[in-house]
């Protein structure tokens, strides 16, 4: 009677072990948001409403002048919000811009006139951003408010700048959901995509991957263009900056 007992519970602990051993556990993360705009922020919220059906925990970090993140609705990750010295407007009217020169002049100007029109906007649209990464970066309240929310990661869009720098203070990893970008220069130069100007145009040129050689002579071009804003503006710009922040708060 004993023995049959003792043979039960040995098949029980079995059985559990073997339930065990198919067990798959897995951890959920805590992750911090930091979206782009309009179809960038429609990309990205696909991906959050996905990590949140997967039970991770997901904040997203909007500023208050944001022109299609709807923080006052009611979704299934959380927002955290901070003011910035700007009106929803001047993305409204920058974004207008841009969308109306791409579209309708960009293909029939020269590459002369793209790239010094694609400077201005840039110059532009990084005058706003820096203005949301000085209010960002400047508030303390939020800033050890994220740091005590211990993210895992910060998942970003590259249109936005400041997204590196506030994973480097954070001390989390970096995740950039690469999109399109001018030449595809952030594409090219920090994702390693391959771009032969031979085969492959630059925005925004509309040629196809058959090109006469003239057409790949201004594509090659193009692509030199970029290039060069790309890293004037990361040097000229970026760079000091993200050192100034840096150093602010290291002695902050």
């Amino acid at each position: 009677m004993r023995s049959s007992a003792m043979l039960s519970v040995r098949l029980l602990l079995s059985f559990a072990l073997l339930l065990l051993c198919g067990y798959r556990g897995a951890l959920s993360g805590n992750v911090l948001a930091f979206p782009g705009e309009y179809s960038h922020w429609l990309n990205m919220r696909v991906v959050l409403e996905e990590l949140v059906e997967r039970n991770h925990s997901v904040t997203v970090l909007v500023c208050s002048a944001s022109p299609s993140v709807n923080y006052t609705k009611p979704e299934g990750f959380s927002f955290k919000v901070y003011n910035v010295p700007f009106e929803k407007r001047a993305w409204e009217s920058l974004t207008d811009d841009f969308i109306g020169y791409w579209m309708y002049q960009a293909p029939n100007s020269s590459t002369l006139q793209v790239g010094l029109k694609i400077r201005d906007i840039l110059a532009q649209m990084t005058a706003l951003q820096l203005k949301m990464c000085d209010t960002m970066f400047h508030n303390k309240e939020l800033m050890d408010n994220l740091r005590q929310s211990k993210f895992d990661v910060v998942l970003s869009d590259p249109m936005i700048p400041c997204t590196d720098l506030l994973a480097d203070i954070l001390g989390v990893p970096l995740i950039v959901s690469l999109r399109f970008s001018f030449g595809m220069s952030m594409e090219r130069h920090c994702g390693q995509i391959p771009a032969p100007p031979s085969y492959v145009p630059s925005p925004p040129l509309t040629y196809t991957d058959r090109m006469s050689f003239l057409e790949r002579l201004h594509n090659f071009v193009m692509y030199m263009i970029q290039s060069s804003l790309f890293y004037l503006h990361c040097l000229l710009t970026l760079d000091k900056y993200y050192s100034e922040i840096k150093d602010s708060i290291s002695h902050g």
